[in-house]
């Protein structure tokens, strides 16, 4: 069988994480078959992002930017659109703190081949503490132009929270393209966003999008009860300070969520990356 024609765009989203990006576009041109091109995606860095030329020459490497902070949702759907505008056939879409093993991409592409118009292959994700998951997410999938042509780009207006459940794990599989796991290829997920403590717009985001995703999108309740009954835990048990004003900020974007009133609805705060383990360690964060 011929073999399909490899053109590979790796997309990368940063915002605000100049050690990460580093540590992820060094484990990308350290692949055994790099991609052909990459595409980083500045959302709103302060200072903006400055790349010198890629370490190996037949990787060319493109910055973007947005002055504007657009979150995973808008951060995407712009990587893709200019993914759309380019010469090549499939993304390999990664976030800035992940960490691809030197293997990744000749895996996965390896199963994406196969069928290279369907292709939407994700590696498996190991994250800090060592676990493992294997879910849609933005973790170093590839995709081909077929399938984002035909089902369009991320929804912008979702900002953060449930935009890769919208686009990931239901457009894209409803419009027929289902996904695939390959086991062995491997993503670490350094998790530099994550602190001690959840901000205020975080509940609001996560509260109003649930609820739209599944009223909205899917049109049925599925797990819902489950993951907002977590939500309300989280914001009252495990976080005591400030109880009162988080079920109100919650409330907001439930009211908001049921309505479809969707965009950047609540002030958001820059988020900065936090220390992440040296390349080639895979134990927990310090």
């Amino acid at each position: 069988m011929e073999r399909a024609e490899r053109r590979v765009l790796a997309v990368v989203l940063t915002h605000n994480a100049p050690e990460s990006l580093e540590r992820c576009l060094k484990a990308i041109l350290a692949q055994s078959v790099p991609p052909e091109g990459v595409l980083v995606v500045d959302n709103a860095s302060r200072p903006p992002v400055a790349l010198g030329p890629s370490a190996v020459p037949s990787v060319s490497i493109r910055v973007v930017r947005s002055e504007v902070n657009t979150g995973p949702a808008g951060g995407y759907a712009q990587a893709l659109g200019e993914f759309l505008d380019s010469g090549y056939l499939h993304a390999w879409v990664l976030d800035d703190d992940m960490r691809p093993d030197p293997e990744c991409l000749e895996r996965l592409w390896s199963v994406a081949s196969e069928a290279p118009e369907r292709a939407f292959v994700f590696p498996v994700s190991q994250q800090a503490d060592g676990s493992l998951g294997a879910w849609p997410s933005w973790c170093g999938f590839i995709v081909s132009r077929h399938i984002v042509d035909t089902v369009g780009l991320p929804m912008a207006e979702l900002f953060w929270w449930a935009e890769d459940t919208e686009y990931l794990q239901w457009r894209i599989p409803a419009a027929g393209f289902p996904s695939r796991v390959v086991d062995d290829a491997i993503v670490h997920h350094d998790a530099i966003r994550q602190g001690d403590g959840v901000p205020l717009w975080k509940y609001y985001y996560e509260a109003r999008n649930m609820l739209y995703v599944h009223m909205h999108v899917k049109h049925r309740v599925g797990r819902y009860p489950r993951n907002v009954s977590k939500l309300f835990a989280r914001a009252v048990v495990r976080e005591k300070d400030g109880r009162l004003r988080r079920l109100s900020v919650m409330a907001r974007g439930l009211w908001d969520g049921a309505r479809g009133n969707l965009g950047v609805r609540f002030p958001v705060e820059p988020m900065s990356e936090r220390m992440a383990p040296p390349d080639g360690t895979k134990g927990p964060l310090p």
